[in-house]
Formats: C-alpha cells, sequence, structure tokens
C-alpha cells in the first residue's frame, strides 16, 4: 500500500525507469512535478527512510543502465498529462494492468495543451 504521496511519485519513477531501460535507451531525462522527488534522488538524506530502498533502486538503475540521465522539475501547468494518467491509473485495481494499441484521445488534448503552455 501507498505510504504518501512521495511514495507513490518514487514508485512511479521507478516503473518508468525500468520501462525506458528495458527499451535500450542509453540516455534519459526523468521529468517530475515534484521537486522532493528530485532532492531525495540526487541527495542522501533519505536514504535510511522508509523510501531508502526505492530510491537507491532508482539511483543505481539510472546510473548502471544510462549513458546519461538528469532530472527535472517541471512545472505541474505543463504536466496535464501525467496527473491524467495517474488519475485514470489510481481507478485501476492492483493487479491491473492497463495497456494501449495508440494513444488515448484524451492524452492527446492534453499534450497538445501542455505544448502549448509549455511555449508561451
Amino acid at each position: 500500500f501507498l505510504m504518501n504521496p512521495l511514495h507513490a511519485e518514487l514508485l512511479a519513477c521507478l516503473a518508468g525507469v525500468r520501462m525506458v531501460a528495458s527499451m535500450g535507451l542509453s540516455r534519459v531525462i526523468l521529468e517530475t512535478d515534484a521537486t522532493l522527488v528530485k532532492a531525495v534522488v540526487e541527495g542522501d538524506e533519505y536514504r535510511l527512510s522508509a523510501w531508502g530502498g526505492i530510491i537507491t533502486q532508482l539511483r543505481l538503475l539510472l546510473m548502471s543502465e544510462f549513458s546519461s540521465f538528469s532530472i527535472c522539475v517541471c512545472p505541474r501547468l505543463c504536466n496535464s498529462v501525467a496527473d491524467a494518467l495517474a488519475a485514470y491509473g489510481s481507478y485501476a485495481l492492483s493487479d491491473d494492468h492497463v495497456m494501449w494499441d495508440d494513444v488515448p484521445l484524451f492524452v492527446e488534448g492534453l499534450v497538445a495543451s501542455d505544448s502549448a503552455v509549455a511555449n508561451e
């Protein structure tokens, strides 16, 4: 079960980085709207916390699987796609795996909106 939003963000980052690693990509930019995620992954203050194991797994995966990586904080205003997908996923059962053959229509509109906001 999830302890708090930071726990959920870290698990989502770890799952995303694992997926990208399985695709064989060599460079990755991890974008998050949670400044605390960037801080805990880049710092050492939380290594003995309840999330220390997840943080260590994420760091090791980033360092071992990619020739280059960075973690960037993206304003929530430019992150509506991630928020919508997280909300959609929160309604799935814990054993469900959601996969699409094409980009869902609700995501296409959000991507266009995020792009417009980012270019202002």
